[in-house]
């Protein structure tokens, strides 16, 4: 009777770069806490600069710093090794081909990405819907006024790469769904959202000079900077131009756009319910888009984390003792290499 096989013992992994992610989760609630006790109590909503700017004071940033920091150590010195499970390796995300890693993003991310799609159309029709409000009150039968006169050149090419994002995101939306991932395709056009994204810094850059003093610009800016990188390396990893580092930076940058969003938008929606309007007078509702990109960056990011492979271990069974090898081996083989050897 052969004995059972003992069961393998896998070594512990003492720091995995999984807890990158709860980190993100608690940098993101702090951050978020942190950012609306500074807008209740710190912030001049008509000028939108803080009331005392001492870095001391704004704690938000030092969460944020912190937070990063930590991630970033985590996504250095963590390890992502394989798991074994009775006959079977677990292959780590981390460690799997772009090409195999793409296809197993969840269709929920697919998800995400449409209503993200609509989310970008839903600010273009606010913003255009309140320039031809405006231009139809100003217009008469003497002294007519065009529709969506008043609009700049500049802000006519971020609508029109805001629309071809639009297009971009259904279709990865449609090819995710369907269990493609990102095509390539996808991973060229994602380019225009981060045009579109720099586009929009420049025009914020234009309209208010410095936008260092300006307490909601900067988060709305980070998000803008944070996102667009997140998209571009994401197109360069499943695109197929991964280099040594990509992975990390798909994964920071993902953590931060996320993180940077929810700081942008939460806290001033959470201020319409607590501040009355003549108090928040002059706070700059928050983009829906950015709302959407909360989870719009962190649904492809899971996938480093969620996406195990399974894959047969070869075995070795040799009267009853068994043990992992790469190649099968029969009695009449052993018996035949020793008469070999015996000559």
């Amino acid at each position: 009777m052969s004995k059972p096989n003992k069961p393998y013992k896998q070594s512990k992994v003492v720091l995995d770069k999984k807890l990158s992610l709860p980190l993100y989760l608690l940098t993101m609630v702090c951050a978020v806490a942190a950012r609306t006790a500074q807008l209740q109590t710190n912030v001049n909503f008509a000028s939108g600069k803080y009331i005392d700017p001492s870095v001391g004071k704004n704690y938000t940033l030092w969460v944020l710093i912190i937070g990063f920091v930590l991630t970033a150590l985590v996504l250095i010195f963590g390890e992502s090794r394989d798991k074994v499970v009775d006959s079977c390796i677990l292959l780590n995300p981390m460690r799997l081909q772009s090409d195999k890693l793409n296809s197993k993003i969840s269709t929920k991310a697919g998800a995400v990405m449409l209503i993200m799609a609509f989310l970008i159309v839903f600010d273009i029709f606010l913003d255009l819907s309140k320039v031809a409000s405006v231009n139809m009150e100003l217009s008469t039968e003497d002294d007519p006024v065009f529709i969506f006169a008043g609009i700049p050149v500049l802000e006519w090419f971020v609508y029109a790469m805001a629309i071809v994002s639009v297009v971009t995101f259904i279709t990865m939306g449609i090819n995710i769904i369907r269990g493609d991932g990102l095509s390539k395709g996808n991973c060229v056009f994602l380019s225009a959202f981060a045009v579109w994204k720099l586009l929009q810094i420049f025009d914020m850059i234009g309209k208010y000079q410095i936008i260092g003093i300006y307490s909601e610009k900067v988060y709305i800016m980070f998000t803008a900077m944070s996102s667009a990188a997140f998209f571009i390396c994401a197109a360069k990893l499943f695109g197929g131009f991964e280099k040594k580092h990509t992975r990390f930076w798909v994964i920071m940058f993902g953590y931060m756009s996320s993180i940077y969003a929810a700081v942008s938008t939460i806290p001033r929606y959470i201020i319409f319910f607590t501040k009355s309007f003549d108090d928040r007078f002059g706070m700059e509702t928050p983009a829906t888009a950015d709302v959407g990109l909360i989870f719009a960056s962190i649904s492809i990011v899971v996938v480093f984390w969620s996406a195990y492979v399974y894959k047969d271990m070869p075995k070795l069974d040799l009267k009853g003792k068994s043990r992992w090898k790469g190649i099968s081996v029969t009695e009449e083989e052993m018996e035949m290499k020793s008469i070999e050897d015996d000559q």
